[in-house]
């Protein structure tokens, strides 16, 4: 019978209280500093994504919509702030509120720091997660306050003294953050899950491992409902009704049940696709097959536990370890099993960003204390700390793209902008009392003249700033932030309803396009501004160029000169 370290035996849970000591103010500080730097040229430029980070920008109150989509803590979150969203106070809040987070779910799996530990946390942070919910800037803080709450609140699961404070507590902290951001269920559930296995490989008390099952699963039955009940109580009392964004309104047990087995697979998918495929652009390794090396490592690691565990001839915990094997994609995106009609996004993948940092934590949190001198055992230690380097290198450089090619795109959009603004003002335009409404047409990235180099063709759709979404609101949103913050000049903008009566004109074909001659005129007394004759269809938002593609740019880029 193998023998039992004591590390295996210790009571991993602690007292009812965070135990937070310097260490971890130290850890939280070159989280802070890490992830700044990583994010520096987004936050020293102001950088947005060309979607809603664009549109809102340095004053936003949450209201109406925030409520009706169940996100009824983000008008609070906006009040504490003054609506107030400018650089660098959003994102340096967002990114505090995220290293914390990282610090105490370090704290799951290891008392004691090591080079790996630091590097999980770097992974979670650099990343085009972290990217993209920073260029939401007005809604960056709530991102961040969803997440750190979606680690408390397991963390009070896992610690809280007695069952029913770990119930209470952590349900409560569930509800803070799917009143944030509904996506964080999936930290809070991955976050759980991995502590099973944790007390599983250590071969805790069996009522240790019971303890846990029920309190994860009753503080993620409490919260979920209260969170239903505080959300449709808070809706009625405004006097409004549910959204039906992403099927928020047409939630319920029987819904969540009859959609069950497409939701499963659904998460299957996506688990799938972000890590094998190179759509959800995080990892600029991710082309070349790196995550096969990844999971291929991070199996033989896990296997090496289960094999501990077969020794022990304990088979309620080996079956127990392999159900959560097999439901952790699930968890990743929890959120689906409730609403599978969601259209997943990358600002929702969180859970996806954590998985494999958390499996190295899950793994340098059961390691033995085996003498170094065995050449097995140097071997994987030396491959689990190559592994997570890559994995943050890998995670930077894709954070970095992103950031350049926002950077690159708002630099030409501006320059377009500048020009349009200049010719309208030599038509004529501002020497009038009173302006006509203008309306812009086309896409700006679609324009011959749009300059897209190396990083915004390989970039996330999110960073290409001028891929604007083409529908009357978005077009719209757009344009009139375009022409407030990057070319501040002032603008009376069409109506949504006379964008989507204009833009059904025949007479919009015919119009050259910028900057041809003729390309602003005047229909209807509506200046019209035609950009591009991308204006009709608004096509799903796909990568533009693959690595291979990237490279070979770069290659003739350098040839050129």
């Amino acid at each position: 019978m193998e023998k039992i370290t004591m590390k295996e035996k210790i009571d991993v849970q602690k007292p009812d209280d965070l135990g937070l000591d310097i260490s971890d103010l130290r850890y939280f500080l070159v989280m802070l500093l890490f992830s700044a730097v990583v994010f520096f040229l987004l936050i020293s430029q102001r950088l947005t994504n060309t979607f809603d980070g664009l549109w809102n920008n340095t004053w936003f109150f949450g209201g109406y919509w925030q409520v009706v989509t169940g996100r009824w803590l983000w008008p609070v979150i906006d009040a504490l702030r003054f609506g107030i969203q400018t650089e660098p106070f959003n994102s340096l809040l967002t990114l505090s509120m995220s290293a914390l987070a990282v610090t105490l779910l370090r704290k799951f799996f290891t008392e004691k720091d090591s080079v790996v530990t630091y590097l999980a946390g770097m992974a979670v942070l650099a990343s085009t997660v972290t990217g993209i919910q920073l260029s939401y800037r007005f809604q960056s803080p709530v991102f961040g306050c969803s997440f750190l709450f979606s680690v408390l609140a397991a963390e009070r699961v896992v610690r809280a003294a007695d069952f029913r404070k770990a119930v209470v507590q952590g349900a409560l902290l569930l509800v803070m953050s799917l009143a944030c951001y509904q996506t964080s269920l999936d930290n809070f559930c991955l976050l759980l899950l991995t502590y099973l296995l944790l007390l599983l490989f250590r071969n805790v008390d069996r009522e240790k491992i019971h303890a846990h099952i029920g309190r994860s699963l009753c503080s993620a039955a409490a919260g979920m409902v209260l969170y239903f009940l505080l959300t449709k109580l808070i809706v009625w009392a405004c006097g409004w009704q549910m959204a039906s964004y992403n099927g928020g309104a047409d939630v319920s047990v029987l819904s969540i049940l009859k959609n069950l087995p497409n939701a499963i697979a659904e998460t299957y998918q996506l688990f799938g696709a972000y890590f094998f495929q190179n759509y959800y652009r995080h990892n600029i390794l991710q082309p070349v097959g790196f995550f096969v090396l990844v999971f291929l490592a991070l199996s033989i690691g896990l296997l090496n536990r289960f094999r501990k565990m077969l020794h022990r001839k304990n088979w309620e915990y080996i079956l127990l370890g392999v159900a959560a094997l097999i439901v952790l994609p699930i968890m990743c995106n929890a959120i689906m099993l409730i609403t599978s009609e969601a259209v997943w996004l990358l600002q929702m993948g969180e859970g996806l960003n954590l998985f494999v940092p958390v499996c190295l934590l899950l793994l340098e949190g059961t390691r033995t204390n085996q003498p170094m001198v065995k050449k097995y055992v140097r071997a994987a230690r030396t491959g689990a700390v190559v592994l997570a380097v890559l994995v943050v290198y890998g995670n930077v450089c894709s954070a970095v793209i992103d950031q350049e090619a926002m950077y690159e795109g708002r630099k030409t959009l501006k320059s377009m902008s500048d020009h349009i603004a200049d010719d309208l003002m030599s038509s004529g335009y501002f020497d009038d009392n009173e302006q006509l409404p203008v309306l812009f047409v086309g896409r700006p990235s679609s324009n011959s003249s749009f300059m897209k180099r190396e990083y915004y063709l390989y970039a996330n759709p999110y960073a290409q700033m001028g891929r604007f979404w083409l529908n009357d609101y978005s077009a719209r949103a757009s344009w009139k932030a375009v022409f407030r913050d990057i070319t501040p000049a002032k603008l009376k903008h069409c109506s949504v309803e006379q964008y989507g009566e204009l833009y059904s004109r025949t007479e919009l074909e015919q119009m050259p396009v910028y900057p041809q001659e003729g390309y602003i005129q005047q229909i209807d007394g509506v200046v019209v501004v035609k950009i591009s004759d991308d204006y009709k269809v608004d096509k799903e938002f796909a990568p533009l160029i693959d690595l291979g593609e990237l490279f070979q740019l770069i290659m003739d880029d350098i040839n050129d000169s």
